[in-house]
């Protein structure tokens, strides 16, 4: 049986919008927990979203 690459939540910075993948911070059964980075490796602005909610987030 082949397995099939989980893909990570990604999160944009409100900032610089540079894309960043969440890190894991809950391992269940069907799969893993995704939250935001602390800070943006780029720029190191600390407010980063979801990549869903990025075509309706306003500054």
């Amino acid at each position: 049986m082949a397995h099939a690459p989980e893909m990570p939540e990604k999160y944009v910075c409100t900032a610089c919008q540079t894309m960043h993948a969440g890190t894991v911070s809950k391992r269940t059964d069907s799969g893993h927990q995704y939250e935001a980075p602390a800070e943006c490796g780029c720029c190191g602005e600390t407010e980063l979203i979801p990549e869903k909610s990025w075509p309706h987030f306003q500054p």
